[in-house]
């Protein structure tokens, strides 16, 4: 009998509808950041781990530190955000926090020299919203501080094409409709890609060319409030690449798709504001090959039992064993305490795959023999 399949359940809890009030502002503070109404935060997101989104930063507000929205790093002197984040604001009053897990607290933070809107921005619906912040000073690359690379178009049609997965984060709410629900932890969720059309339907509004959509994804994971500004993106080659910055959704109870403003639309713009230059990657994904040997009723484990830390993205495999064999293909995760499958493949043959859309975390491959035994090659593509 074939080796059962434990689903992962995983828990849902990323950045959601709300951002933070802001305090009353004195008279010469009255230009203080503040979003439109339809801005996005994750709904029921996953926690992100250590790395996983070195890109990702908050913007605070410098008069009581609360996070307000999120960015993206695109130099070690710029960050990529929303315009409506910081539309009417000065540069005295945002400062950026990089390279932690909590928007409040750890890494390192920048005050801002210089806030650039698009100057076509009028509302949330209407495109256009993106804006760079200039820093004061250079952020320090490391572990857990590094840029996500600017698209090309011809490449951004591809990987962000209808029916990719890309990853949005942030710290916005976790419940849709519940302002108090923002997330004091980075969380993320895999949003599949949908066209502007079906987008469209969804949030009742036009979806322009400069605008990219996320759907609501099986595990009821969406954006919301708080999130706004922050990334959609993915890795490539061993490098992200950043292909939408949250833009807006359904006010309040943020149950449908999320639109984010289309980077590659408004590269040429950011490019000449920042000299920052669009990217392509020359291969797609990073492939390792594992040997191993299994017996009939045995398992082997590979990159072996303490697996490996991954990025979000795309994780397939292939498996080829000695012909006359079965042997099964299972994709575990490490959910804190225990191991437990999320993917398998169990055909009745020697050659297996699996392609699973994975949010960050740490993940193994189980080769199960079910009859025979001998050798097996296992090709990995991971993010």
């Amino acid at each position: 009998m074939k080796k059962l399949l434990a689903l992962l359940s995983l828990p849902l809890a990323l950045a959601a509808c709300g951002q933070p009030a802001a305090p009353t502002p004195t008279p010469q503070e009255q230009a203080t950041p503040a979003p439109d109404p339809l801005q996005a935060q994750v709904i029921n997101g996953t926690a992100s781990v250590t790395g996983a989104r070195p890109y990702q930063v908050a913007l605070l507000y410098s008069s009581n530190g609360q996070q307000f929205c999120g960015g993206t790093i695109i130099a070690a002197d710029w960050i990529l955000t929303a315009a409506h984040c910081v539309k009417g604001g000065l540069p005295s009053q945002v400062y950026v926090r990089a390279g932690s897990l909590s928007a409040t607290s750890g890494g390192i933070t920048r005050t801002v020299s210089s806030i650039r809107i698009h100057p076509s921005y009028v509302d949330v619906t209407r495109g256009y919203d993106v804006a760079v912040l200039k820093l004061s000073s250079p952020l320090t690359y490391s572990t857990t501080i590094q840029a996500a690379a600017l698209p090309t178009p011809t490449f951004a049609s591809t990987a962000a094409a209808v029916g990719t997965v890309q990853t949005i984060s942030g710290w916005g709410m976790t419940v849709g409709g519940n302002s108090s629900s923002n997330s004091s932890y980075l969380r993320e969720a895999n949003l599949p890609v949908i066209s502007n059309a079906d987008c469209g339907a969804q949030l009742g509004s036009t979806i322009t060319s400069g605008m990219i959509c996320g759907n609501k994804n099986s595990q009821g994971q969406t954006g919301c409030h708080g999130d706004s500004g922050g990334p959609f993106a993915s890795k490539h080659s061993n490098r992200f690449y950043v292909f939408g910055v949250v833009s807006w959704g359904t006010a309040n109870v943020c149950t449908n798709a999320t639109a984010f403003a289309r980077v590659s639309e408004y590269q040429p713009w950011i490019t000449m504001n920042t000299g920052v230059q669009p990217q392509a990657p020359t291969t797609t994904g990073t492939t390792v090959t594992y040997s191993g040997i299994v017996a009939s009723g045995a398992t082997s484990y590979q990159p072996g039992t303490a697996g490996r830390t991954y990025a979000a993205g795309t994780l397939s495999a292939s498996l080829s064993g000695p012909s006359g064999t079965d042997f099964d293909l299972y994709l575990q995760k490490f959910n804190g305490t225990s191991w437990v499958d999320v993917a398998s493949s169990e055909a009745s043959s020697s050659s297996e795959s699996i392609n699973y859309a994975a949010a960050s975390g740490t993940y193994r491959w189980e080769v199960y023999g079910y009859s025979g035994s001998g050798s097996y090659t296992l090709t990995v593509t991971a993010p």
